[in-house]
């Protein structure tokens, strides 16, 4: 008999997986940990209440690496703490005090941190060599920076009146591309820039931008420098944006006025292919997994909410009691926790027991043999 011996690391991860699938940031600067399956809800506060400060609030969060054993947390003010998701503490914090402004964003290329602030500078934290970026330019300030999935020293970044812009660390001293901005409207009106999300799709060559003049852009940095796709959506700013990895060129956006959609970016298509229902506030923060069709978001309601992608439907709805920022999704999550599976219907015995009796009213076909001597007559 073969048996199969856990090793305290893999009890641990066993552990983990039943604890905690969902990682939440809060204005007042709580780590919440959350787990979300059919029989209950475990929900976990990070953090001392009584030594809480608004300056502690947590901006941006990232995996630390591809294991997702290692939370890093972005504050207000400027400092960056690592969670540990096995031993289920904080292990370092380190303030950078660089610039003006809070941690906008954070990544990780080959275990060094890289940090954006809201003033612009965009920093690689080597040892040796401390590789600065200053992705405003001419912009009032930064509001988001994204790693590309397939090439992670590849950067994406983009502000109030800073298009979109993607980096090489490589070469940061000039960018690797710069967006231009759209044509002047029918009034010959210059078209206001103001980047509050960035995503890669899928085929890792476009990029989508979300906008807080209600735009939602798709670039092709090969092909041109103005978007290709460009179109608005409602009448409220849009706060996020996520790919969809399973679909080609989707994507899901949030409003500020609680309005969720999921877009396919193929073709003209300016209407949402389905809206996500259930929201009372701001959508903060929007995340599509990437192995099952599941969505998270959290918003200002102060809710975490899980949204079926194919059907809309809205799987879980959970009041966290703070106002949330951002979240972390672990991708080794069991979707049986958030979906039922159908009960398998019993099939019905369609033989009867006994032939069917014929109702009195109906007609039956009668066959009579005729004799030999009466074929031989109707034949002559």
């Amino acid at each position: 008999m073969i048996m199969d011996i856990l090793t305290p690391g893999k009890l641990q991860q066993e552990e983990n997986k039943k604890d905690f699938n969902i990682y939440i940031g809060t204005e007042t600067g709580i780590l919440k940990g959350v787990n979300l399956n059919q029989k209950a809800v475990i929900r976990k506060s990070f953090h001392n209440i009584k030594a809480l400060d608004k300056d502690e609030e947590i901006t941006s969060m990232a995996w630390g690496n591809e294991e997702q054993t290692e939370v890093l947390m972005g504050l207000r003010n400027q400092t960056i703490r690592v969670f540990d998701t096995d031993v289920k503490a904080f292990v370092s914090s380190r303030k950078i005090s660089i610039g003006k402004g809070p941690i906008v964003s954070l990544g990780r290329l080959d275990g060094v941190t890289i940090t954006a602030v809201k003033s612009g500078e965009v920093n690689l934290w080597r040892r040796k060599e401390l590789v600065e970026i200053n992705a405003l330019g001419g912009g009032e300030f930064l509001t988001c920076m994204r790693q590309k999935p397939s090439a992670p020293h590849l950067l994406a970044t983009g502000g109030k009146e800073a298009d979109l812009t993607l980096w090489d660390l490589n070469t940061p001293n000039e960018p690797a591309f710069r967006a231009k901005n759209v044509k002047p409207d029918m009034l010959e009106l210059r078209v206001p820039v103001w980047v509050t999300d960035i995503a890669f799709l899928d085929d890792h060559d476009t990029v989508a931008v979300s906008s807080r003049h209600k735009h939602i852009r798709l670039y092709d940095p090969e092909r041109q420098r103005r978007p290709v796709v460009s179109f608005e959506w409602g009448d409220s700013p849009l706060t996020c944006i996520s790919p969809i990895s399973a679909a080609n060129r989707q994507v899901v956006v949030g409003t500020a006025h609680g309005r969720m959609g999921l877009f396919d970016l193929r073709g003209k298509v300016e209407e949402p292919l389905r809206v996500f229902k259930g929201f009372s506030g701001a959508v903060r923060n929007v995340t599509a997994h990437t192995n099952h069709p599941l969505l998270f978001s959290v918003s200002l309601d102060r809710f975490l909410r899980v949204h079926h992608l194919h059907s809309g439907k809205l799987l879980f709805q959970e009041y966290l009691k703070s106002r949330l920022n951002c979240l972390l999704v672990r991708k080794d999550l069991d979707f049986s926790d958030f979906v039922t599976k159908p009960k398998e219907s019993r099939k019905r015995n369609l033989q009867p027991n006994t032939a069917p009796t014929s109702e009195p009213n109906a007609k039956q076909s009668v066959i009579q043999e005729l004799p030999d001597k009466m074929w031989e007559s109707l034949k002559t």
